[in-house]
Order: structure tokens, then C-alpha cells, then sequence
């Protein structure tokens, strides 16, 4: 696991993402698809440099409402697999 990561449990994994010399504008959540196989997504963090770098309303943002322990809003939704739940208090909570 990077040094840069937070192991939410249940099976996901959220790495954060750096952008323009900017830590932690957005991450992946590494998880596993209801197959088994591994699956990520990624996601921006609102008011940041990568989520910046793009036009308003071109992509979906996530509100970092807490740092420690990371809390994000809204849901995330994996439109790959179909995983959804929260990310609360560092966790994740299942939808």
C-alpha cells in the first residue's frame, strides 16, 4: 500500500492522487467487483487543482468535508461494477 494511502476497510482501498504539485486532489478506491476480480475508480476532490483543471460541471466532485478522519460527500457510486457506499470517518460504509 502507497505511503499516501487509507485502507477504508471492507475490502477498499483509497490511494489519493496528486495533481500540479497539489497532494491529494482526488484518489482511487481500489475494490473488488462482485466477480472477485479488481476493480478502482477515480475521484475528484471539489475546489482542488485536478477537479480545477477541467470546466465547471465537466466532471463529478466529491466534497472533502474532513480530512482526518477523511470524510467525503456524496456517495460513490463505481459505474464499472456497481460497489456503492460512503466514505465516513475514514470508513466505508456501504450503501
Amino acid at each position: 500500500m502507497s505511503n499516501d494511502a487509507l485502507d477504508l476497510g471492507d475490502g477498499h482501498v483509497l490511494t489519493f492522487a496528486s495533481y500540479n504539485d497539489q497532494a491529494r486532489v482526488g484518489a482511487s478506491i481500489a475494490h473488488k467487483r462482485p466477480d472477485g476480480g479488481d476493480c478502482d475508480g477515480w475521484i475528484a476532490f471539489a475546489g482542488r487543482a485536478w477537479a480545477d483543471s477541467f470546466s465547471p460541471g465537466q466532471i463529478a466532485t466529491w466534497t472533502v468535508e474532513s480530512d482526518e478522519p477523511l470524510t467525503l460527500t456524496p456517495s460513490v457510486l463505481c459505474r464499472a461494477c456497481g460497489d456503492h457506499g460512503f466514505v465516513r470517518g475514514g470508513k466505508w460504509v456501504r450503501a
